[in-house]
């Protein structure tokens, strides 16, 4: 048009500006603003309260107010707008002050004024003030309405006032809202913030006519609680109903079988979304990716990255974070580097999975390299930082360098310790044998220790077999942690390693009272594309007879070598026959000759463990990537074993 030699006129510029607010393009919005002060129309209300707009838009408050201030004729629309901004960026003050500034200004607020604060404060986690200002609306004698309510709802949840939300609905149900359908899905989020299971399904059974969106919302509340059988139940009975199931629907039911143990659940139902025509977006595969990551599926990890790429999705932060996190999690450390050396735009959560990866895998100089470039980088460390490497010197046995940055912490970073950072540094002494001192550092800590810091102690007296502290630590994490069978059998090993089996005895007894039982072994592994799992001494396997034959066979081949089994690592009080037997069904040893029965020679396995790995299956397993000539990796819940030709990535410090 200016080509044209045509100047636009006071209406074509407001409609030229809102879409640059709509394109959230701050440098050209400022040149039309200028070409509006050249050209003298600057001064028309319509341009003015248009430039506000577009200044709100952008975040761009300070200009907003300023413009807002010279306005030749002040509206309600421009002052809700100003308001609304300040409230959205979390700046109460001057969102209030803008606010209560309306009775100089000749005018009256309006519903839209009032619902423009509730949502910007809930919207920027000002949960409080959107409450407030959704009772001060009240006590001005304005009604509200289904925006006012579905953004005040998700505020209450979110304080967790359950007395106020049900106020709310029962105004929702006075006034005819309980067929709104973003305010029923609103009233199941809100419920099930609160906790409160059976009033979701209530709310959801008084519908009367059952509606996708607070379906989803139902399934959300119910994996927030951990409800994740009831949460899968609804979504199957979703689909037997033939209800068309978005994309929200199945991503919401992925990560909650996903953050809750349920990972082969999450990669079948993927697999079901794709099959149903759902295509999914950049949410749901950081949902699935970390289910691949927790059982190293690499497989799996590697076609949601291939689809990632197909969509064009790859690059999303959040995507990246989540397949550096996969790739570390099955055990490729390189190609997690490779993904964050890739991604044009990070954020800490990336940094971090990096840094996370590093310590799992007991890389404790990378992950100071590394935490070096993220200095240099500009990108400040937070406390998950400092845990991680804190986590990879202790891992290392880098005591004095982990000890340093522990002490530095507060002055180089700003960062106060966290008990969790206490609880990596007892773990790097202990390690290092040095028990006394961590124990030490334990009393002196200026807060509670909790089960993690007392976990550490006790972890490193089964190591170094000192009954003494072991049996301190133990007695703490009995009152912190009475329905933890772990700590029991932590304490039983330390007997058990010391011959006194009447102490492992009474131990059981205590179990057994208490109603506990010892966590089964269990691993996983990747075979074509599939994954299987394997329980400790689980004799219903289909090929059992042939693990346990290659089993007998690899253990001929070891006592030719000077292996004997350590059968320290067996509880019970048995002859050494039957200790060898029981070494031989532990779910690490099963997983991995189930591997090389079912994979072609040579190809790298990867299993992943629920508990540590035993020091018995440790020497074997180092043994067999010799014998067998293949590389495997074994993840448990400390850290990665790489083993190659006879040795392991941790140097046997572990």
């Amino acid at each position: 048009m200016l080509k044209q030699g045509l100047f636009p006129d006071a209406h074509v510029l407001p409609s030229v500006i809102k879409a640059c607010a709509g394109l959230l393009a701050v440098k050209i919005g400022k040149q039309v603003h200028g070409f509006s002060l050249a050209s003298g129309i600057s001064l028309d209300s319509f341009v003015q309260s248009s430039l506000v707009h577009f200044y709100v838009k952008c975040d761009e408050l300070v200009d907003a107010h300023k413009l807002f201030d010279n306005m030749v004729e002040r509206d309600v629309v421009s002052w809700s707008a100003l308001a609304a901004g300040y409230a959205r960026k979390g700046d109460a003050v001057n969102a209030r002050k803008v606010f209560n500034e309306v009775k100089n200004l000749g005018f009256q607020p309006n519903t839209v004024s009032w619902n423009g604060m509730i949502a910007g404060f809930n919207r920027s986690g000002c949960f409080l003030d959107a409450v407030l200002m959704f009772q001060q609306m009240h006590k001005h004698g304005f009604k509200s309405d289904g925006t006012s309510i579905s953004s005040v709802l998700p505020a209450i949840g979110d304080l967790g006032y359950l007395s106020s939300g049900t106020q709310v609905h029962g105004y929702v149900i006075k006034n005819g809202f309980a067929v709104d359908k973003c305010i029923v899905s609103a009233l199941i989020d809100m419920y099930g913030k609160c906790g409160y299971a059976l009033e979701m399904s209530q709310v959801l059974e008084d519908m009367g006519q059952v509606e996708v969106g607070a379906c989803n919302a139902l399934i959300t509340g119910l994996a927030r609680h951990g409800l994740v059988d009831k949460a899968l139940g609804v979504f199957k009975e979703l689909q037997g109903q033939q209800m068309e199931l978005n994309v929200v629907s199945w991503t919401s039911v992925i990560a909650c079988c996903s953050q809750h143990g349920k990972d082969i659940e999450a990669l079948e139902l993927f697999r079901e979304m794709q099959a149903s025509g759902v295509k999914p977006n950049a949410v749901t595969i950081p949902c699935l990716l970390p289910a691949c990551g927790n059982i190293a599926a690499l497989m799996h990890g590697k076609a949601a990255h291939c689809f990632s790429l197909r969509r064009g999705i790859s690059g999303d932060v959040y995507v990246g974070s989540a397949l550096i996190d996969m790739y570390a999690n099955c055990g490729k450390i390189q190609l997690a580097r490779c993904c964050f050396d890739r991604m044009s735009v990070r954020n800490l959560v990336c940094w971090n999975a990096m840094l996370g990866g590093y310590a799992m895998h007991g890389k404790a100089k990378e992950a100071i390299e590394f935490f070096l470039l993220m200095q240099r980088s500009g990108q400040k460390p937070d406390s998950v930082s400092l845990t991680s490497l804190l986590s990879a010197c202790s891992q290392s046995g880098l005591t004095e360098e982990g000890h340093r940055y522990f002490d530095r912490m507060t002055t180089d970073h700003g960062i106060k310790p966290r008990v969790e950072h206490y609880a990596c540094v007892v773990s790097l002494l202990g390690r290092a044998g040095k028990l006394e001192e961590a124990y030490s550092m334990i009393e002196k800590m200026p807060f509670e220790p909790d089960a993690c810091v007392w976990g550490a102690l006790l972890s490193s007296c089964r190591v170094h077999h000192n009954m003494s502290l072991g049996g301190v630590a133990a007695r703490k994490l009995f009152e912190l942690e009475p329905k933890n069978p772990g700590n029991y059998i932590l304490l039983s090993n330390i007997y058990a390693s010391k011959g006194r089996y009447k102490e492992v005895d009474k131990i059981r007894d205590i179990m057994g009272d208490k109603g506990l039982r010892k966590n089964p072994g269990c691993s996983w592994i990747e075979v074509k594309n599939k994954v299987h799992m394997l329980l400790a001494g689980d004799k219903s396997l289909p090929q059992m007879a042939q693990i346990m034959e290659k089993l007998n066979r690899l253990s001929i081949e070891m006592k030719k070598a000077g292996y004997s089994p350590n059968t320290d690592y067996v509880l019970q009080d048995v002859e050494e026959q039957e200790k060898e037997h029981i070494l031989c069904g532990h779910s690490e040893k099963l997983a991995v000759v189930f591997g090389i029965l079912n994979m072609s020679p040579g190809s790298p396995l990867r299993v992943t463990k629920n508990l540590r790995i035993c020091g018995d299956c440790h020497a074997v397993i180092k043994f067999i990537s010799r014998f067998e000539r293949r590389e495997i990796f074994v993840r448990d819940t400390n850290r990665y074993h790489h083993f190659k030709d006879g040795d392991c990535s941790c140097g046997d410090y572990w």
